[in-house]
């Protein structure tokens, strides 16, 4: 199971590199499952999850911290982090989120 987080800064209009990004998966009664690093200088990180942890039907969050990428760049952010509640809907193909930053709004969405 991949998936893939594009992130894009629409103040400078580039690809955000260095955003902190999470993908959580919490089960009720069993244990959670953390991948976590940063994006890369295209903007993307890629989760290369066990498929037990992210089969079809589930359900993982997706953060991004992006009050600490915008106070690298100076600027001060109107929110910590945002974060988007994805559904894995065939683990057998890539899932690919995108994201557009900016410090006081931002737009995310989920492709197949």
């Amino acid at each position: 199971m991949k998936i893939t987080v594009s992130v894009f800064d629409g103040v400078y209009g580039r690809p955000a590199a260095g955003v902190e990004v999470s993908v959580l998966r919490k089960p009720a009664g069993e244990p959670s499952s953390r991948y976590a690093g940063l994006t890369d200088s295209r903007g993307d990180f890629t989760c290369t999850a066990a498929s037990e942890d992210l089969s079809n039907g589930q359900h993982c969050t997706v953060q991004l911290d992006v009050d600490a990428y915008f106070a690298s760049l100076g600027m001060v952010a109107g929110y910590k982090q945002t974060s988007l509640e994805a559904r894995i809907l065939d683990s057998a193909h890539e899932h690919r989120i995108m994201a557009v930053i900016t410090p006081f709004a931002h737009t995310t969405w989920l492709t197949r």
